[in-house]
């Protein structure tokens, strides 16, 4: 893959994505929100893969994986008007299946196609699936990365603001009541993801981000986690009682062992 080919794709992408812009308020904030998310991991992206490869190719490979990452989540907001696979579609799939149907990727030789299609496709997995190559899991590790910090930024942002500013399917359809989920907190003292189908509220959905912690996979990564402060930022937007505190404090813990290399 050369510097040209990821010029062609950036190329594509924005056009691509112009052609689901809205003049609806309401509808336009839910795509421009995925653009700039997109984006925003590709910078994310480019920095795991500069600490990680030495090979300059394979930073143009990542690079290409995080712009097209979420190319599903434009049609599948077109069709139906939601960010929620569960009640729509595999966002993953689709963004796969939408790269193999515009041809986008032809100019680059097969097995970087294979590549970036595999890691589209599977970005988004609870986990990733055990019959793919290393290199493969290489760099779906990465994007799952790239995506989970960006994710934590989105997120930050969405809740300083009021609902109504809120772009509508970000937090997915769910009600904002007080309390959550014991299962939730569970899964932190256990050191383990938590699942989106365990999700009930708001609160259940800070909760779950926070889980994402476990499923991080590079050192860069954890340091990018602690420099942007980002357990203590999410937690600021859940109840603030001793049992958020002791995860919050559990999660700070974890993440600074991560960083100093002691776990």
């Amino acid at each position: 893959m050369t510097e040209e080919d990821l010029i062609y794709f950036r190329n594509w992408f924005s056009d691509f994505c112009v052609g689901y812009h809205y003049d609806d308020i309401n509808d336009q904030r839910n795509i421009a929100l995925k653009e700039r998310h997109t984006k925003d991991v590709c910078a994310n992206m480019v920095e795991i893969a500069r600490a990680h490869f030495n090979n300059p190719n394979d930073i143009l490979l990542a690079e290409a994986i995080a712009l097209f990452h979420d190319t599903g989540r434009f049609p599948q907001y077109a069709k139906y008007k939601t960010f929620r696979d569960a009640v729509s579609v595999n966002h993953g799939l689709l963004g796969a299946e939408t790269l193999i149907r515009e041809q986008v990727l032809m100019r680059l030789p097969v097995d970087e196609q294979k590549l970036i299609i595999q890691s589209v496709k599977y970005h988004n997995a609870y986990k990733i699936p055990a019959n793919q190559d290393a290199e493969t899991v290489n760099f779906l590790k990465m994007i799952r990365d790239a995506d989970k910090l960006d994710i934590w930024d989105v997120f930050i942002g969405l809740f300083s603001l009021p609902p109504e500013q809120r772009a509508s399917a970000a937090t997915l359809g769910f009600p904002d009541t007080d309390g959550w989920s014991d299962g939730l907190i569970k899964c932190i003292y256990n050191k383990r993801m938590g699942n989106l189908k365990d999700v009930r509220s708001v609160n259940d959905y800070k909760i779950l981000l926070l889980t994402w912690i476990f499923d991080i996979n590079y050192e860069k990564s954890f340091s990018l986690i602690k420099g942007r402060d980002y357990i203590a930022r999410i937690s600021e937007y859940l109840p603030r009682n001793s049992e958020i505190n002791g995860v919050t404090a559990q999660l700070a813990a974890y993440v600074s062992k991560m960083t100093d290399g002691s776990v």
